[in-house]
């Protein structure tokens, strides 16, 4: 039991497995470059991708795993073995301890990774504007949108305002490139992807009436109930047009297509409709993603941080004495 002890501490095996570690990488990233199609579903630190999709391909992934948790106990051991020695050799100066810290915060490093890799999850894109929409237990609504350029044209600042709901508590936060809002300690986040204007409704004039209706909204027309089915847009066609589904006298669906504007007014059930504009409001594309390593994060940031300040007090406890 004591020589197994002793192969994981070394620190050859330590030297070597980080060598293999570097290697696997380099040759992955390769494989990945020349074999695009393998790897079109795996996004963002998510690893769970190779284990659903076994492939003889991925052999350099599962080799680098194997690696990565060698290392994860060869580190643990050494840090284990350092510690031991120190404190039976009687050291009881804190900043002597300062390299075990880092070390401990590395292996906490390898486990968020780990935790994230494997439980991470990124849902697909949602659109968010002036109402509440569902992200999945959280729900948020634009209020504002507020965008900057360069002299080129390019976007320079974006922000958006916006009102998040989480268990019945509402309160506002800004999101943005780079500026995610975060929720959990930062195990939600909700990304930007795109922002821009989206269509909240549509304005029609009925008779003497304007009405501004959203999709699979109804209106009356002579006593027969219209819905408003779809909205195309270009590029489906030049310009915007409506389709309607109503009722006939012989209860037979029929559709309508209404282009846009007053001279394409069209008559149904003896009622003319004009369809009049497109009402839109500020919105944004966001993405959702949840990570539970995040926490780890933290505690890693701390450990590397207080590890390195000892690692700091002991050096320049040593160029004072000298």
């Amino acid at each position: 039991m004591k020589t197994i002890y002793d192969i994981f501490k070394s620190q050859k095996l330590g030297i070597i497995i980080g060598f293999a570690v570097t290697g696997l990488l380099i040759i992955g990233s390769f494989i990945m470059n020349f074999n695009p199609r393998k790897y079109a579903g795996l996004s963002g630190e998510d690893i769970s991708f190779f284990f659903i999709h076994k492939d003889p391909l991925h052999i350099w992934f599962y080799l680098l795993f194997l690696a990565c948790i060698l290392y994860g106990i060869n580190t643990s051991l050494c840090t284990l073995d350092s510690i031991i020695k120190k404190a039976k050799g009687g050291v009881k100066k804190i900043p002597l301890y300062g390299a075990s810290v880092v070390h401990f915060g590395f292996v906490i490093t390898l486990i968020a990774h780990l935790i994230g890799g494997l439980y991470s999850s990124t849902e697909p894109p949602v659109s968010v504007a002036g109402e509440w929409t569902d992200l999945g237990g959280v729900e948020m609504k634009v209020t504002n949108l507020e965008t900057s350029s360069y002299p080129n044209g390019m976007p320079k600042i974006i922000t958006a305002s916006v009102t998040v709901r989480k268990d019945g508590i509402e309160f506002s936060d800004t999101l943005g490139y780079n500026n995610p809002v975060l929720l959990q300690h930062g195990i939600f986040e909700i990304l930007m992807q795109d922002y821009g204007w989206i269509t909240s409704s549509m304005v029609f004039k009925i008779d003497n009436r304007t009405c501004n209706l959203k999709i699979n909204e109804t209106f009356n027309a002579n006593g027969t109930q219209v819905r408003v089915a779809d909205l195309y847009t270009p590029p489906q066609y030049r310009y915007p047009v409506v389709k309607l589904i109503s009722t006939t006298e012989n209860n037979e669906t029929q559709q309508t297509f209404l282009p846009i504007g007053e001279n394409n007014a069209k008559v149904i059930q003896g009622t003319k409709i004009v369809f009049a504009d497109v009402a839109s409001e500020p919105g944004v594309l966001v993405g959702v993603k949840n990570n539970p390593s995040i926490p780890l994060t933290f505690v890693t940031i701390f450990f590397f941080s207080i590890g390195m300040i000892l690692v700091l007090i002991r050096i320049i406890g040593r160029t004072i004495s000298n």
